[in-house]
């Protein structure tokens, strides 16, 4: 028998940039993160905030879903049911005076595209323990 569980978090990596366009350096900065079901308006079915520090060329890493939990839980957003909107905010100085960066729905990496096929996978041949599965679908 196998299991297999998907990582709780979403990679997300920028430069973080100010008015001039020059990367912040060396910067502690705050980003928040909301989740909106339905539309970019929609309901808030998620939010977190992180502190972090860039790099000296202004570039910040980190995992979305593994930051200080302010709305929901990362594990009960229903992925399921209906599209769901990434809003981003910033605030350059660290603190919660956040700067509305945009919301962009949120679409399928390649890892989910194979993953929805998950439920094709069926027992094969005298022992129900192995399974198989083929691009071709067995």
């Amino acid at each position: 028998m196998a299991f297999a569980q998907a990582p709780q978090g979403i990679p997300y990596q920028s430069i973080v940039r100010n008015a001039s366009g020059q990367p912040l350096a060396n910067q502690n900065v705050r980003l928040r993160f909301t989740i909106h079901d339905s539309a970019a308006n929609g309901n808030i079915v998620y939010q977190e905030s992180h502190t972090t520090t860039t790099t000296p060329g202004g570039m910040l890493t980190l995992s979305i879903g593994q930051g200080t939990m302010a709305i929901g839980s990362f594990n009960a957003i229903p992925w399921g049911s209906g599209s769901k909107f990434l809003q981003v905010e910033l605030d350059e100085t660290g603190a919660t005076n956040y700067t509305d960066l945009g919301t962009q729905q949120m679409m399928s990496v390649p890892y989910a595209l194979f993953a929805e096929h998950a439920g094709e996978v069926k027992a094969k041949g005298s022992n129900p323990q192995t399974l198989l599965y083929t691009s071709d679908g067995f």
